[in-house]
């Protein structure tokens, strides 16, 4: 029994992806009898099945009868159908044209064509999630937050979703017109922009003074935590005074190099769980003592912009107490998609699982909040909003230091001597300090224990 029944749902769902191109199918079909018991061993269907059935002549009959047949194409009911049912769920679940589905997949492995901006659709708008470093929208200025109003003269809100992301990518050398608007702006900034091909690395380091190494990861991909643990050999980790690992405005990617990364740092126990449809099957990834890295002190910075993977990252590494977060809350986005490719080339991405931290914190619409919360902005050197200071009192006496060292001891001359990357990061700067006062004490220890 339970055999026939499963043929019979597979034909019936065959039934319904084939019916735009075999038309006579539901066209000539009588309406089904009532089947007896002693006629046959199948019983009715559900109404489940029912259902289905509605929906695949309702398909149909728009196909061939609807007065506007560009409207209904052959095919592209199906699609919209399925998009239809897509549109009820999660934001992150959603049908991906043929086009946009190759792209995706090509994205993850870090080679794409275009300007060089991830962006999320919210609302019928498309918002600059980040622009990728080194690339022709990041050197212009692009920003995350900046919402893309204008594409080659069109307006955004004239495209279907697909449709704007797809205008900004084109052939290398080609020029695409942009235009954002951007909050505490009043006017939309334009943008011209040439594109190119873009191969992104997603890791990125420098080593600072002190023997602190600074490593950016933009997003995650296939060789993520290789790149990762080629940055920290090739920089000694050994001799590192402590590590910033930078995660801010990185949107997630693949959940394995998320894991990889983690991995890295701690020697055992849960890096992450996931939970699926079934809430009793909880999976679990450990991590592995071989490989793991010297136990050098990190600073883990996040933002609003970090989502997804990056969250998983700093959520373990905060469980384990294996760094040190600084920043602002995350974006909050704790489940699992995966992708799955469709008969006619298109795909879907579809949230199959939610996922938690190793303390099983939930991430999602919560984010991971930050040991130390610091926005990122610098007011002017040295000045405290609200106080006045004695160089503010009319009259005041002049100063002059003793010597040339103490002279150069004002915030003012230590931040032009600080890498141009730190003197308007508040929290990067606000990550290194933590470190270089630790490695400080750590010295003082030792020399107290001699």
């Amino acid at each position: 029994m339970q055999r026939r029944i499963r043929v019979s749902r597979t034909m019936l769902y065959a039934a319904f992806v084939i019916s735009s191109s075999s038309k006579i199918l539901f066209a000539a079909a009588p309406p089904p009898s009532k089947p007896t018991r002693e006629k046959s061993a199948i019983s009715e269907p559900s109404e489940q099945y029912r259902q289905l059935e509605t929906l695949a002549r309702g398909l149909f009959y728009l196909e061939s009868m609807y007065v506007d047949p560009e409207k209904v194409e052959e095919g592209e009911v199906v699609q919209n159908a399925l998009k239809g049912v897509v549109d009820h769920l999660d934001p992150h679940t959603m049908v991906l044209p043929a086009k946009n589905f190759e792209q995706m997949t090509v994205d993850t492995q870090g080679k794409f064509g275009g300007v060089g901006i991830i962006v999320s659709q919210e609302r019928g708008k498309i918002i600059v999630v980040s622009p990728i470093e080194d690339t022709p929208a990041h050197v212009a200025g692009v920003k995350a937050g900046d919402e893309i109003i204008e594409i080659d003269g069109k307006a955004v809100a004239t495209f279907k979703n697909a449709d704007a992301v797809d205008r900004m990518r084109g052939d290398p050398g080609s020029v695409m017109n942009l235009v954002v608007t951007r909050k505490d702006v009043k006017d939309p900034i334009k943008f011209k922009l040439v594109r190119e091909i873009i191969k992104m690395k997603s890791v990125r380091g420098k080593l600072l003074e002190d023997r602190v190494l600074l490593a950016r990861i933009s997003s995650f991909q296939e060789k993520t935590t290789d790149e990762l643990q080629e940055l920290l050999q090739k920089n000694s980790p050994e001799t590192l005074n402590g590590m910033i690992l930078d995660l801010r405005d990185n949107p997630g990617g693949l959940l394995d190099q998320a894991i990889g990364v983690v991995d890295l740092f701690i020697e055992s126990g849960i890096i992450v769980s996931t939970v699926g449809r079934d809430k009793s099957k909880i999976e679990r990834e450990f991590a592995r003592k071989r490989g793991t890295m010297p136990p050098f002190p990190i600073v883990v910075l996040i933002n609003g912009g970090s989502a997804s993977a990056s969250e998983i990252v700093a959520g373990a590494l905060q469980d384990h107490e294996r760094a040190l977060l600084v920043g602002t809350t995350s974006f909050g986005k704790g489940s699992v998609q995966t992708l799955l490719s469709l008969p006619d080339g298109s795909g879907i991405k579809i949230t199959v699982a939610r996922y938690y931290t190793p303390k099983d914190r939930s991430i999602q619409a919560k984010g991971i909040t930050p040991d130390i919360i610091v926005s990122n902005t610098i007011a002017a050197a040295g000045a405290t909003p609200g106080h006045r200071k004695e160089s503010d009192l009319k009259g005041h006496i002049e100063s002059s230091d003793l010597n040339e060292a103490a002279s150069n001891q004002g915030i003012n001359k230590v931040v032009k001597q600080w890498p141009e990357l730190m003197q308007k990061d508040l929290q990067l700067v606000t990550g290194f300090t933590y470190l270089k006062s630790y490695a400080m004490f750590q010295r003082h220890d030792m020399k107290d224990r001699q």
